[in-house]
C-alpha cells in the first residue's frame, strides 16, 4: 500500500469510525435505561429498539428493495404500532439523540487531518449503512459526497460491495486512487475488497497520521 496522502480519494465509513463507537453506544445505553425506567408503560418502545438493531443486523447482507420500509413494517406488526410512531422513536433514539453524544467522542486529530487535505484538494467521500448527513453536521465536516445504504444507487448493506462500486461509477471514480478507511474487517473490509479498491482499518489510518503519513514506519 502506499502512502496515505497520495491517494486522491478517500473514503470513509462513518459510525465508529468518524468517531468511537463504544463510548457513544454506552453513553446512549444509559440514556435509553434512565428514560424507560421511569417509563414503564412504554416499555415496549425499547425492545421494539432492540428488535429493530437486530433485524438490521441479521438481514445487512439481504439486497432488498425498500429495506427499510420492511423493516419499519415488520416492526409495526409486532408491536403494534403505526408506522409513523415507529418511524418517530427509531428517529428519535438513533438518529437525534446520539447527535449529542458523537460529538465528544470525534476522532478529532483525524477529522482536521480530513479537512486540512480536502482544503488541498482531496476528494472526501462518506458511505455509511446509516444516515450521514445529520451526523456530519454534529461533527462539522462537509464531505464533497454523502452516500448512505438507503440511497438509490445503493440500496444494500456492507459487506455487498454493489454500493461501492456503484458509487464509484456513478462518479466516474479510478480505482487506484482510492483509499477506503473503515472500522470493521466483517464489513467494511470485504466491501473495499470486493469493489477492488485499497482498504485500511481506522486505527491503522490514526496510526500512520500520528507518524506523519509514513507507512514504512509502522
Amino acid at each position: 500500500m502506499k502512502n496515505i496522502f497520495d491517494y486522491k480519494i478517500w473514503i470513509f465509513d462513518l459510525d465508529g469510525t468518524l468517531y468511537h463507537q463504544l463510548p457513544v453506544r454506552l453513553e446512549m445505553a444509559l440514556r435509553l435505561i434512565f428514560y424507560y425506567a421511569i417509563r414503564p408503560h412504554r416499555l415496549k418502545e425499547l425492545f421494539m429498539l432492540k428488535d429493530y438493531r437486530n433485524l438490521r443486523e441479521k438481514r445487512f447482507k439481504a439486497e432488498e428493495k425498500n429495506f427499510q420500509k420492511l423493516q419499519i413494517e415488520l416492526m409495526t406488526q409486532k408491536y403494534k404500532m403505526d408506522s409513523s410512531t415507529v418511524e418517530k422513536i427509531i428517529d428519535r433514539w438513533l438518529i437525534k439523540n446520539p447527535l449529542k453524544v458523537i460529538k465528544r467522542w470525534q476522532r478529532e486529530k483525524m477529522l482536521s487531518t480530513i479537512k486540512t487535505q480536502q482544503s488541498q484538494g482531496k476528494t472526501i467521500i462518506i458511505y455509511s449503512d446509516y444516515p450521514v448527513v445529520e451526523k456530519l453536521q454534529a461533527l462539522d465536516l462537509n464531505a464533497d459526497y454523502k452516500f448512505w445504504s438507503n440511497d438509490e444507487i445503493i440500496n444494500c448493506m456492507k459487506p455487498n460491495s454493489k454500493g461501492l462500486k456503484n458509487i464509484i461509477e456513478s462518479l466516474k471514480l479510478k480505482r487506484e486512487e482510492i483509499l477506503y478507511v473503515g472500522d470493521r474487517d466483517d464489513r467494511d473490509k470485504i466491501c473495499a475488497e470486493g469493489a477492488n479498491v485499497d482498504y485500511l482499518d481506522v486505527n491503522e489510518f490514526e496510526k500512520i497520521i500520528s507518524l506523519g503519513g509514513d507507512y514504512e514506519k509502522r
